[in-house]
């Protein structure tokens, strides 16, 4: 299947929604986009993965998944459960996961909390969870409250999607073509023009953040194959330094370092497509040959 089909999952932790490249009998990937972005962002990438059984989720609060009610946040944590129920309405016992940022560090944490349901895992320019030292705790906790008194920001109008390409673009390393993949999924016509799709309230200030102790602490319970790809080693979110410890801490990993930006697997998939597709079908295939080993 070349073009991916809608899918819409009523799980016991909302509604979902997603992508699926659907090739019965294939191995199984499930995968996680990044903040702000959507299922979309893959489907370059997916184009170039043939031999694989895909879906790409809407994140809670993206894309067309729904949004969390308004008394509850969007903790970190909450998206391992969204993609346990994802997997129980697939009816997936178990798959390989692909994410990206955000998707990728809900990835890595969910194999460590779940290892019987992670075949493999690869992760997009990103080596874990958000992490910080203990000392930011209370300054943190401030912020977050002041933020949410404030309530969400207004949400902003547009002309046209070419006008929220733009702005997408204006803010991050994304080529025209990428930009446009999640801004028309991110979209939503409204009778004055158009406006995102996704929940204000993702832009709110994390109340509790993980320590950089307890991050590595979940990778390196990582026992399921590990396949990561860095672009942007020393950004925002994680140091070379933090990306370095962590690729130590990871048992079963193989590391590849790229030159791009944060993007990557949308402007350049053809880069990684092989590298990815053979990871999988080796590593599926070794899972599959010890299961009918135990059988007998």
């Amino acid at each position: 299947m070349s073009q991916p089909e809608e899918i819409k999952l009523r799980t016991g932790q909302g509604r979902l929604a997603g992508l699926h490249w659907s090739r019965p009998g294939a191995p199984r990937a499930l995968c996680l986009h990044g903040w702000l972005d959507n299922a979309a962002s893959f489907i370059p990438l997916a184009r170039s993965l043939k031999r694989l059984d895909l879906v790409a989720l809407d994140l809670p609060g993206h894309g067309h998944s729904e949004h969390r009610h308004s008394s509850t946040r969007y903790h970190f944590i909450d998206y391992l459960f969204n993609v346990d129920a994802a997997l129980d309405t697939l009816g997936w016992q178990d798959c390989h996961l692909i994410g990206h940022s955000l998707g990728a560090a809900i990835a890595a944490v969910y194999a460590a909390g779940a290892p019987d349901r992670v075949r493999s895992i690869v992760l997009l320019d990103s080596m874990g969870p958000v992490s910080v030292t203990a000392e930011g705790t209370t300054n943190r906790l401030r912020r977050s409250l002041i933020k949410n008194r404030r309530g969400t920001s207004k949400t902003r109008r547009f002309r046209s999607v070419d006008e929220m390409v733009q702005a997408r673009r204006n803010v991050s390393g994304l080529s025209e073509g990428a930009a446009r993949l999640i801004c028309d999924r991110a979209a939503r016509q409204t009778a004055d023009g158009f406006e995102w799709r996704s929940d204000p309230a993702l832009n709110w200030v994390s109340s509790l953040v993980m320590t950089d102790e307890q991050a590595l602490d979940l990778v390196s319970h990582i026992e399921s194959p590990v396949l990561s790809f860095t672009a942007t080693e020393d950004s925002p979110w994680a140091s070379r330094a933090k990306v370095e410890a962590r690729k130590k801490a990871i048992a079963h990993g193989r590391h590849v370092s790229l030159t791009g930006h944060h993007h990557f697997h949308m402007d350049d998939p053809g880069e990684i497509a092989q590298t990815v597709e053979d990871f999988i079908m080796k590593h599926d295939q070794q899972l599959t040959g010890k299961a009918d080993e135990t059988k007998e």
